[in-house]
């Protein structure tokens, strides 16, 4: 009997031990999930923030689109030298990297004035500019807004790694699914979150303000809570060379199709359908008004003649974006898309219950892979097939057309304190 009893003192300890050991294990899960996703929710509104208040000082989709080249470009890099930096100096250097060069990132959107001046450029650092040296500053801002967010990304995806057995690869393929579909689902939120601040909760210097305060929070949980020596490797495993390692050719292959599946996404649902929701009808371009008031929504009323009290017309208010959308507000943009992004981060959590395990494919192979890339071009193919009207039409009605006037300057201006456009002659699409 006593030595039954000692023995089940002695499994009772080691039980107790062994949950102690699980617990410290999942403890850097915890804590980087939740840095993790914390930053994530700046990442959406990052978008949203730079996007629609680059709409709102009259900048194009081509503007827009540039300015987000280096930030994809910059992932691209920091993807390929990322494993090897967190290898060699553990996930919490890399991870704290990139949440500082995500505070740096929105410092430096505080100098991207918020008004236009009344020769209509922008303003960085309180001096005017024209809009191509804004466009070169945002570009290179948004590219250490591209190297945080894939440091960041690093710890989220390799901690997944770390707390799970390698012989359990289901196990590990459910806990990637639901912290991505988490990730993406929380990116949607900042999409809503940063169009909202823009838009009715304070403007541009309060969205800012807040999404700092965030990333600072999430800085905060990874300094007080991760060992700096987790995730670090051997110097000899630590090499460029293994990022290139071609022993694993499905890796290589499943990285190149990611590649053109983000591509396709990217290419109509990041720019162009934020400008399309933006962008007023052609219809609503036109009319003659007396004010603002008059015209509808994304318009705004511009008088050939002021100094007389003439009647005005109804102008684009962001001629660079285009006509024929729908004229939404900046709040319903944001919550449009991050509703979108919110849900298939669900679907995308709930993978291994909803298809992969149903259909036996607990990893996916490659037909499912296959499958579903196949449903993915579903929609673009019936698109095509159906057209559709441009986003810009050109019109003849002749109140658009904005002839040079005799105003003294050669142009026109608007009522109710707008800024003054440039004479030209032109046709508002």
């Amino acid at each position: 009997r006593a030595s039954k009893g000692h023995a089940g003192r002695m499994a009772g300890r080691h039980g107790e031990a062994g949950m102690a050991s699980s617990r410290r294990a999942l403890l850097p899960f915890a804590v980087i999930s939740c840095s993790y996703l914390l930053f994530t929710v700046t990442d959406g509104a990052l978008r949203m923030i730079v996007l629609l208040h680059a709409y709102s000082l009259n900048f194009s989709a081509m503007d827009v689109a540039v300015m987000f080249v280096l930030y994809e470009l910059a992932g691209v890099f920091t993807n390929l030298l990322a494993g090897v930096a967190g290898a060699r100096w553990g996930i919490r250097a890399t991870l704290v990297t990139g949440l500082l060069l995500q505070l740096l990132t929105y410092g430096l959107l505080y100098g991207w004035g918020w008004q236009e001046d009344l020769a209509g450029e922008t303003r960085l650092f309180g001096h005017t500019a024209t809009k191509q040296q804004a466009i070169v500053y945002i570009t290179i801002v948004q590219m250490f807004g591209g190297v945080a967010k894939d440091l960041t990304k690093l710890g989220g995806k390799t901690v997944t790694k770390l707390v799970t057995p390698d012989e359990k690869n289901t196990q590990l393929f459910k806990i990637v699914s639901l912290l991505t579909g988490w990730k993406n689902s929380l990116k949607g939120v900042g999409y809503f979150l940063g169009s909202a601040l823009l838009g009715d909760g304070g403007g541009y210097p309060v969205a800012l303000g807040v999404m700092l305060a965030l990333v600072g929070a999430a800085l905060v949980v990874a300094l007080a809570g991760l060992d700096g020596q987790l995730g670090t490797a051997a110097k000899k495993n630590a090499s460029l060379r293994d990022v290139f390692d071609t022993r694993n050719p499905n890796l290589n292959w499943l990285s190149l199709a990611r590649l053109f599946l983000f591509a396709s996404r990217d290419f109509w649902f990041e720019v162009p359908l934020p400008f399309f929701l933006r962008s007023p009808s052609c219809a609503s371009i036109g009319g003659f008004c007396a004010t603002d008031d008059e015209c509808p929504a994304a318009t705004e009323c511009a008088a050939f003649n002021a100094s007389v009290g003439g009647n005005g017309t109804c102008v684009n208010a962001n001629p660079g974006g285009g006509c024929g959308g729908v004229a939404w507000s900046r709040v319903l943009v944001g919550s449009v898309l991050g509703g979108y992004i919110i849900l298939y981060g669900q679907f995308q959590a709930l993978t291994p219950q909803l298809v992969t395990g149903p259909l036996g494919q607990t990893p996916p192979n490659k037909l499912t892979e296959v499958l579903w890339g196949l449903v993915n071009c579903t929609p673009a193919v019936r698109g095509q097939a159906e057209g559709g009207a441009p986003l810009r039409e050109k019109t003849s009605h002749p109140c658009i057309r904005l002839a040079d006037t005799d105003d003294g300057g050669g142009g026109f201006r608007p009522l109710g304190g707008r800024a003054s456009r440039p004479a030209v002659s032109r046709e508002v699409v």
